[in-house]
């Protein structure tokens, strides 16, 4: 046999054995393929006619997106340009009482509200939300909300916005003093001004609300969910999502931090879970991919997924 051929032999085994090689090492570090649909979802912010979306297609977005829960909050004073009525959200409660977690809302500056309130409390809803009228953060009324939901043991989500035309205005100074005083309250806060805080580094609300690129460790969020067991963090709507995808590496301590108080949501508006009327944008399921990649933990993941929206809304925090 000539050595020209045990060249070309030992050629063909050596570059088999490297391909074997690097395919074993490639599979063996590969991860396994995971799938949204196996891990039990409750969504903690979807309204019901968002887009003009009806009850029956508010259901349809949430099968389309492997939703088993949502906790449906209605808008009574429509200043945010959403309105529905917390009668509206009860009565589909009581067509999908499975599927669906009546929480209730009204004008906090009428006389009224506290007695709304217990009256909507016996009548079946488990918490307030979207709490989201034109007040600063310290406003007496806003506290007396607080307070009672605080004795009834409830969360409630609230729209922090800190622009002159915003909502709650005023988070870094007047939430943790709400959180001190109030231990069995859940707090759940949501929207721009609350995930802006996810940095030491928060621009002027009038430049913008949807601060990007790298955080700066040390931000209030970190302190507050550090501090009190009693704040969640609804990851729902563009604002959750850019402050979570705005800087990779930062965001993946940040899970790893508070795996017991951040709470999957969507606030979607689009009307199939895939972007249909939302131009192309499904809030749900582009949230789903994103933890899913970030996440890698599986009893964590199911607790952000689910668990820790039960433990919101029961007291078990």
């Amino acid at each position: 046999m000539s050595n020209q051929n045990l060249s070309r032999r030992g050629f063909l085994l050596a570059t088999g054995a490297a391909c074997y090689s690097a395919a074993f090492k490639s599979n063996e570090a590969a991860e396994p393929v995971r799938d949204a649909n196996q891990y039990k979802k409750l969504d903690c912010h979807l309204h019901i006619n968002h887009k003009d979306r009806s009850i029956e297609d508010t259901i349809k977005h949430m099968d389309a997106t492997g939703t088993a829960k949502a906790f449906i909050l209605p808008l009574e004073t429509g200043e945010g340009g959403v309105l529905l009525r917390t009668e509206t959200v009860l009565h589909a409660f009581h067509k999908y009482p499975d599927r669906l977690i009546p929480f209730c809302q009204t004008d906090i500056r009428q006389a009224e509200v506290i007695e709304r309130i217990r009256a909507y409390h016996l009548l079946g809803c488990r918490g307030i939300g979207e709490q989201k009228e034109h007040l600063p953060l310290n406003d007496r009324r806003v506290e007396a909300v607080i307070a009672e939901c605080d004795e009834l043991n409830w969360p409630i989500t609230v729209h922090f916005q800190d622009d002159k035309n915003g909502f709650n205005q005023g988070i870094e100074k007047h939430l943790e003093t709400y959180l001190k005083k109030y231990q069995r309250v859940r707090i759940i806060g949501h929207a721009q001004s609350f995930w802006s805080h996810i940095s030491a580094d928060v621009p002027s609300p009038d430049k913008t609300l949807y601060p990007r690129g790298p955080v700066k460790p040390g931000g209030l969020l970190d302190h507050l969910l550090g501090e009190y067991p009693n704040l969640y963090a609804d990851m729902s709507a563009g604002s959750g999502f850019t402050a979570l995808s705005r800087d990779e590496d930062f965001t993946a301590g940040f899970l790893e931090r508070h795996p017991k108080q951040l709470l999957f949501g969507s606030d979607c508006p689009c009307s199939d879970g895939r972007g249909g009327n939302f131009n192309g944008v499904c809030y749900s399921t582009r949230l789903q991919q994103f933890l899913l990649r970030m996440v890698k933990d599986e009893a964590t993941l199911q607790d952000i997924f689910y668990h820790n929206a039960e433990r919101a809304l029961n007291g078990t925090a």
